[in-house]
């Protein structure tokens, strides 16, 4: 699903954001840190990982470069693989306190959501190469609309059910 209108945009992330606060709020923080997938990423993992995607739409929505927002070198995000950005952005987080990780979660998250604010529907659907005219790819790119979408609700959602699968409580 997506959404073509900042009236649809803004509950669609309030709803998204509330529900992966509330599965969160179930958690225990040993649940958080200690439980962990396949891969060795715990919960706390997921949140520096959403935190850090989110952090990057705050960076395009200025004009800033992304991959600073990931907090990854420039090649590595160039390099649109997936797989090794998020390495890079784990082991950036690996041994970052957990109250430090949820408090970052929180406030970058807040810090988005005020700067969408004033945005108009006709700012959501400028594309990317109007925030980003500099960075390498072919076209414009897709409406900012769809990359909020994809880092806040797509992002929440995908990795609730990841959450839910992975922790196990008694």
């Amino acid at each position: 699903m997506t959404v073509t209108a900042k009236a649809e945009l803004m509950p669609a992330i309030e709803q998204a954001w509330l529900a992966l606060n509330r599965e969160l709020n179930l958690l225990s923080a040993a649940q958080m840190e200690q439980q962990k997938d396949a891969m060795g990423w715990s919960v706390k993992d997921a949140l520096a990982h959403l935190t850090a995607w989110e952090r990057s739409v705050l960076f395009f929505l200025q004009g800033r470069d992304r991959h600073a927002g990931l907090g990854v070198p420039e090649m590595v995000y160039l390099s649109e693989d997936e797989d090794q950005i998020n390495a890079a952005i784990y082991a950036q987080h690996l041994d970052q306190p957990l109250a430090d990780v949820l408090q970052q979660f929180r406030n970058t998250h807040a810090a988005l959501m005020a700067l969408i604010e004033p945005l108009t529907d006709d700012d959501l659907h400028k594309p990317y190469s109007h925030y980003l005219p500099n960075e390498p790819g072919d076209g414009d790119g897709p409406p900012a609309i769809n990359v909020i979408y994809g880092n806040t609700v797509h992002h929440f959602q995908e990795h609730m059910r990841w959450i839910a699968s992975l922790v196990v409580t008694e």
